[in-house]
């Protein structure tokens, strides 16, 4: 459907089938893979808006790791009850910026802070999907991917980049959420007031080397209305037939927007970062863009 619209090819790499319904897998492996001698040591403290919080406590179970995830309000409810399932602690603030000062507050008591939106290991973790998304799309051209801390926007881009140096990334974000938009506009990374519904796209502030990855790297910066991403979250169900969540959503409409700069023989790419939502929360945001 969506390549009708643009008139081009497109490709998904469908990252919300992966283990734990998210890309996050990949960089929490490959972070805790790295830690292994000192795992059973310490207390890990995360802050996630839900998928990140999934991927390290499926990761937690796995090598027997404590952790605790502290997550804002507005993250879906699903998420909080399945890291919960997984044995992990889970602390809700009443929003991105709490949850980030409570983890300040914990690493303070010597718990050991886990940022995915900092860390290197993490970042290189998630790049193995461009790795296997240009492997099976060699043709591919222009690959977009949403953002939220930017750790996958700076492994995939890295990566594709190293392959094929003159294919196009950009970067996707949704209004209210549009932290590494700023920070490219302002030459540096920014603190904004985060206001998008969509939970894992809100984080506050890009960390120095992710905003440093992007502005080498990154085409543009496309960023939509909360409403848009809801209408394309939907638009996979229907036309692709894929359950995903509101980040990959917004993926729809900023091809849609982003297809008159592209040339006429474009090939699409877009990375499919997850599915972590429930009926529940997919029919609320429906009601929220007046879709019924």
């Amino acid at each position: 459907m969506l390549a009708g619209m643009v008139e081009r090819p497109v490709f998904l790499k469908l990252e919300n089938l992966q283990a734990g319904g998210s890309f996050k897998a990949r960089g929490v492996l490959n972070k805790f893979s790295a830690l292994q001698e000192g795992l059973s040591d310490s207390h890990f403290v995360a802050v996630s808006g839900g998928n990140f919080g999934i991927a390290i406590g499926e990761a937690a179970k796995r090598f027997g790791a404590r952790v605790t995830v502290i997550m804002p309000e507005s993250a879906p409810s699903s998420s909080v009850e399945r890291i919960r399932a997984s044995g992990s602690t889970v602390i809700v603030e009443a929003d991105v910026h709490a949850a980030f000062a409570r983890a300040k507050t914990l690493e303070a008591e010597g718990y050991v802070v886990i940022d995915d939106c900092a860390d290197t290991l993490i970042a290189e973790g998630h790049g193995t999907l461009a790795l296997e998304f240009i492997a099976d799309c060699p043709s591919l051209t222009d690959v977009f991917v949403a953002v939220g801390g930017g750790a996958m926007l700076a492994g995939v881009a890295t990566a594709l980049k190293a392959i094929k140096p003159g294919i196009r990334v950009w970067g996707v974000e949704t209004a209210g959420a549009h932290s590494m938009s700023q920070a490219l506009q302002a030459g540096r990374p920014v603190d904004i007031d985060v206001s998008s519904i969509v939970s894992t796209l809100g984080v506050p502030i890009i960390d120095e080397l992710m905003f440093a990855h992007a502005r080498h790297y990154v085409e543009d910066m496309v960023v939509v209305p909360d409403e848009e991403a809801i209408k394309g979250m939907l638009s996979f169900a229907q036309g692709a037939r894929q359950w995903v969540e509101l980040a990959s959503g917004a993926l729809v409409p900023a091809v849609i927007a982003t297809a008159p700069r592209l040339p006429a023989d474009a090939v699409i790419g877009l990375v499919v970062c997850g599915g972590n939502i429930s009926l529940q929360d997919m029919t609320k945001w429906a009601a929220y863009a007046g879709i019924s």
